[in-house]
């Protein structure tokens, strides 16, 4: 199926308050006041920095609610007609030091034209919030589950496509465990936890933080130029080439998260991130309690390309897997057949 060339959409016009009603403010996380060690830390406090340019050719929101403010870019099909219908397609990006929801600009664009497709920001990352904050595998879940009712709140009141990149797959499926009523299936792109055929115990949520680690990257002198090492366009490219498995990377991908990593705050979710905080153990088992049908897509290049544990699942005839011969990105470097697999895949579910 060929792809649909990207329109961009119209500007977003807030709706109308009736002059009785006052506009209600989002609740915002307060920001947190900086000690001059903070600010040493903080590379990006070392001198103004642009704003972050858009992620995608779209209209970028703001989602309110509890928690830290999050960003997010939204797509509306340009066919006459209701919306009302139509499943939404929610994206989340993986997680890294430069992580945003540019990673998915290829499934984005496939899709914009036809069903609506919101693609979050999650905290720490992108546009939305950064900076000191607990950053754990339910503030990421919570975070999805806010972009579930933005979207229902926008009038999209049919069940949503969910579809997560690497570790943010851990967070994905919390949210589908918790909220089946509003996911109707889940596409796990070469999702984590599935590395080993022994896979770890479950232990009720608990992440794989070393506190310890953690607070020695955040609080030492060396926070700083560790972060600016860490994010070198040479370290940077070497991480994309890993993760393609082939030094044949997205330019422009790399060009944006040069701009992201240069961002106030950006190296405290990375950090958490480098910590093991935002990695659950025994998420094997939760994956295997997902009930909607499940999309399962990778490579088999790079140094993302193992999924020994898939077997130790045992029989899941609600699951398709579907290997592509890329790295961790397939829809980067085989946009077309990725696209046909997964809307073969969607053509297959059941009535809503």
């Amino acid at each position: 199926m060929p792809t649909t060339s990207p329109q961009r959409n119209p500007p977003h016009t807030p709706p109308h308050t009736p002059p009785h009603t006052p506009p209600q403010t989002p609740p915002q996380t307060p920001p947190q006041t900086q000690t001059r060690r903070d600010q040493l830390a903080d590379p990006s406090n070392a001198a103004p920095v642009p704003e972050l340019p858009h992620a995608l050719d779209a209209d970028r929101r703001l989602i309110g609610g509890a928690g830290p403010r999050l960003a997010a870019y939204l797509s509306m099909p340009v066919a006459s007609g209701s919306t009302a219908d139509l499943h939404p397609l929610l994206l989340v990006h993986s997680i890294n030091a430069a992580a945003s929801a540019a990673e998915l600009r290829p499934v984005f664009n496939r899709w914009r034209n036809t069903r609506p497709v919101l693609a979050l920001d999650l905290p720490g990352f992108g546009a939305s919030q950064r900076g000191r904050m607990v950053y754990t595998p339910a503030l990421m879940a919570q975070s999805i589950g806010r972009a579930l009712a933005h979207l229902q709140q926008a009038g999209f009141h049919q069940r949503v496509d969910l579809m997560a990149v690497s570790l943010s797959c851990e967070f994905a499926t919390q949210v589908a465990l918790g909220q089946p009523e509003r996911v109707r299936s889940v596409a796990l792109v070469s999702p984590t936890g599935l590395e080993s055929d022994r896979p770890e115990r479950y232990e009720d949520g608990r992440s794989k933080d070393k506190p310890w680690l953690r607070a020695l990257l955040e609080r030492g002198p060396w926070a700083g130029p560790l972060f600016k090492l860490l994010t070198r366009e040479a370290t940077m490219r070497h991480f994309l080439e890993r993760t393609w498995g082939s030094p044949y990377i997205d330019e422009s991908l790399l060009a944006y998260n040069l701009k992201s990593v240069r961002q106030p705050g950006a190296c405290h979710a990375p950090y958490a991130f480098i910590a093991g905080a935002l990695f659950t153990r025994g998420v094997a088992s939760l994956y295997a309690k997902l009930r909607q049908p499940v999309w399962l897509a990778h490579g088999q290049r790079g140094e993302f390309a193992d999924f020994d544990g898939l077997a130790a699942l045992g029989p899941r005839p609600h699951w398709t897997v579907d290997v592509f011969d890329t790295g961790a990105m397939p829809y980067f470097e085989r946009p077309a057949q990725f696209g046909t697999s997964f809307e073969q895949f969607v053509q297959r579910l059941p009535p809503a």
